[in-house]
């Protein structure tokens, strides 16, 4: 299983995966909480219709597929 991105790192854990992408592809992603995935989401370059899917869980994670 994917490691658990807090809110903290969410923001530079993108920009660490978008400066190394060769090209766009479909990734997953577990966040600690919702708004760790929005941090994540809303961090240059944002995300737009149709490039994420997400889940919240019972237990405050989320679950996230994204295209970068």
């Amino acid at each position: 299983m994917p490691e658990t991105i807090s809110e903290r790192d969410a923001a530079s854990y993108k920009q660490r995966l978008h400066s190394r992408a060769a090209a766009k592809t479909w990734h997953f992603l577990n966040f600690a909480s919702v708004q760790a995935a929005l941090d994540f989401v809303n961090a240059p370059p944002a995300q737009v219709a149709g490039e994420i899917s997400a889940t919240a869980r019972n237990d405050g994670t989320v679950g996230m597929f994204y295209f970068l």
